[in-house]
């Protein structure tokens, strides 16, 4: 059994959230934007626990906690057969949804949400509850229903009993349309969710480290001491502790009646027998008709092992709860590695019998005190963990926040709500889609999962585009800081990723900026994810741009590096081997096709991009402006004079791209050089330079 959703409604600072689940997630934010709460949700679904009238984001509304729980065939056989039947009902796709509801009075139960009339008057508890048809005879009972409900008067002709009624309404509610029908909250019966509860996993809730010295003992209650419960429940499948727990049942039989087939068995030892008699002697001296009979429980493993104790010695010998809380977490995190260590090693037995009670990990920055490396490992732990046990982290830091094993991400922040804020959640099972699990995985590998922890991500080209904007933004205005205002400038690695990687950051709510080169407009535009008008504008723009070169007669020979790519392209040979045989139909006097003749048009297709390139580069047009103004609006900045090299300086030097960046940035430390290198506009009677009017809307807007 897995639990594979959770919704949270009215909970503290949780308005209403949704959490995909998965056997890892790991959840990201701010500080007090909720992620402890998610956790505590869970445990609250599970458990139960009162709570304070403090808790209820609104005071007037019930705390809804809905969870989505996964049976598989194991966890059905354990299901009575009669409770099999009732929930058959509820389950879609061996997925059953529970909500437990705490209303504003402290009370709290189970739910099952099912599809009922809107119609009040089709409800037969209520009709019940009311007693409509208490004390009537068969006679008055079809009158009054046909009274009743008249739209159906037909359907109650041979009514007799209450019996009756309730099987002609559930008719009735059969046939009603989806439009006549809502959902409605039920009662679980007691003795199912007893049955479900028993298979639901064990929350494990291993909080941040707080001044609580109850979070630290030992006893099953607390976080720690269920954690360290849980190393030592490993032992219990060791054939000496099995040895050793035959005794306690040799123990019950001394001191407790022994039932068997024949009835009960007293075996007890004498001084049992003696006391229990004096005692009964005594109690009926007052009670004549009163027995007793004295119960000894045995002592049990878990009662054992519930009195552990961790000893420290860090020079100073003494309990784990009065060490420092970098020691605290790093036993927390050592707990964990020993648990997959000797649950690796006890898997492998081959006569192991039983199977482990399902925990659900709930840890709360894990990664506190621990030095980047065994972060990294205790992030690997965790995830060996998630192969058994469901695991959900809420983390600052990165290293958590990685595909390597793929999972649940989500990131969660407050709404700018002046009045009451509350918190919202945006996040993906990478799982379910392998292309945005790839996208994913190169984000990542570029040591840029940072961003996800960012508000706004500004997209680049390459390495040389990252250090120039990252230089002349600070050296325009000292507040246009990238680093300091938390705006990661992420390589994509090409331009044709745009889209792609613009719409995997929104899933996250992150406001996506991208500055490009002008090529962009003839090449790779259908990847930006710009808007309808805008690709009306650059259609437009190349059907213009396409009449300047057939007048102008513009011709555009390859470069040197073009005409080595070109050759080294396997396809380009090919088309080349067979423009020579067309050349050679069209010398023995035969005419071209129309497919014939696209063949060469798309032999010479690249000379006709640089050609477009050298017109958008060298003319202006309003066209052109315009384009650029709308794509600016989308927050696509198209660099109006080329390339990110066409801003530099005259005198820069240097011997690749890297360098001259580098260069570039020494040389440019005034503002004023930076916008003699830009095209300047005018906007409200005022002349701002590209980068200007580029930064500012990065830096001071939030669409």
């Amino acid at each position: 059994m897995n639990l594979s959703s959770l919704k949270i409604q009215n909970y503290r600072s949780l308005k209403e959230v949704h959490i995909p689940l998965s056997p890892f997630v790991c959840i990201i934010g701010e500080n007090n934007c909720g992620k402890s709460s998610t956790l505590l949700s869970l445990s609250l679904f599970i458990n139960g626990t009162k709570i304070s009238s403090k808790e209820f984001h609104n005071s007037s509304m019930p705390i809804r906690i809905e969870v989505e729980i996964n049976f598989d065939n194991g966890d059905w056989e354990k299901i009575p057969k009669k409770q099999q039947l009732f929930l058959q009902d509820l389950m879609e796709s061996n997925k059953l949804k529970l909500t437990r509801i705490y209303l504003p009075n402290g009370k709290n139960n189970i739910y099952f949400s099912a599809l009922a009339p809107k119609n009040e008057k089709l409800n037969f508890e209520k009709l019940k509850k009311e007693e409509r048809l208490k004390g009537k005879n068969a006679t008055e009972i079809r009158e009054y229903m046909q009274s009743y409900l008249d739209e159906y008067a037909d359907k109650f002709e041979g009514v007799k009993t209450q019996k009756d009624v309730a099987e002609t309404l559930n008719n009735i509610i059969k046939d009603l349309s989806p439009e006549e029908l809502k959902e409605k909250d039920f009662t679980l019966p007691k003795a199912i969710w007893t049955s479900i509860s028993k298979l639901l996993p064990v929350p494990l809730l291993i909080p941040a480290v707080k001044e609580i010295s109850d979070d630290l003992k030992t006893k099953e209650s607390a976080s720690f001491g269920r954690l360290l419960g849980v190393l030592l429940g490993l032992i219990e499948n060791a054939e000496a502790v099995k040895e050793f727990s035959k005794s306690f049942d040799d123990l019950k039989n001394l001191l407790n009646p022994t039932e068997t087939e024949n009835g009960f068995v007293d075996n007890r030892i004498d001084e049992v027998k003696h006391i229990e008699n004096i005692l009964e002697t005594n109690i009926q001296e007052n009670f004549p008709n009163v027995t007793l009979e004295l119960i000894i429980p045995p002592p049990e493993l878990k009662h054992i092992f519930s009195n552990a104790k961790l000893e420290i010695n860090d020079g100073i010998t003494g309990p784990f709860e009065l060490k420092g809380d970098g020691l605290k977490r790093a036993i927390t995190f050592a707990l964990l590695k020993t648990y997959i260590e000797v649950n690796n090693y006890d898997t492998s037995k081959e006569d192991k019998e039983e199977t482990l009670a399902p925990y659900i990990f709930l840890f709360e920055e894990p990664e506190l005190y621990l030095h980047p490396k065994a972060q990294k490992i205790l992030f690997d732990a965790l995830n060996q963990i998630s192969k058994q046990h469901q695991v959900i982290v809420t983390t600052h830091s990165p290293i958590f926040f990685s595909p390597k094993y793929g999972g649940t991400f989500i990131k969660m922040k407050k709404n700018d709500n002046p009045v009451v804020p509350c918190s919202e959640s945006f996040g993906i099972n990478i799982n379910d889609n392998l292309d945005e699990l790839e996208l994913f995985r190169l984000i990542c590998f570029e040591n840029n999962n940072a961003a996800f922890f960012s508000e706004k991500i500004l997209l680049v080209e390459g390495e040389s585009d990252l250090i120039f904007f990252n230089h002349i933004a600070k050296v325009l205005k000292e507040k246009w800081d990238f680093d300091l205002k938390n705006i990661p400038i992420i390589k994509m690695s090409g331009k044709g990723n745009v889209e792609r990687y613009r719409n995997f950051f929104e899933i996250f709510n992150i406001d996506v900026h991208s500055i490009l080169d002008l090529d962009v407009i003839i090449k790779g535009f259908n990847k930006l994810g710009a808007s309808e008008d805008a690709y009306n504008l650059q259609n437009q723009l190349i059907q213009v741009i396409d009449g300047i070169i057939e007048r102008k007669d513009i011709s555009t020979p390859p470069t040197s590096a073009q005409i080595k790519e070109l050759t080294r392209s396997y396809s380009w040979v090919e088309r080349y081997e067979r423009l020579k045989e067309l050349a050679e139909i069209m010398k023995n006097g035969y005419f071209l096709g129309e497919e014939e003749k696209l063949e060469i048009d798309y032999l010479f297709s690249r000379d006709t991009i640089n050609m477009r390139k050298k017109v958008l580069k060298e003319y202006d047009c309003e066209l052109k402006t315009n384009l650029l103004n709308t794509l600016r609006d989308e927050q696509i900045y198209v660099l109006n004079k080329g390339s990110v090299e066409s801003y530099y300086p005259e005198e820069v030097n240097g011997r690749n791209k890297l360098h001259k960046a580098l260069n570039a940035c020494d040389l440019l430390t005034e503002p004023q050089q930076i916008k003699e290198l830009c095209p300047q506009y005018e906007i409200e009677d005022s002349i701002y330079s590209e980068f200007e009017i580029i930064f500012s809307n990065i830096f001071e807007n939030r669409t």
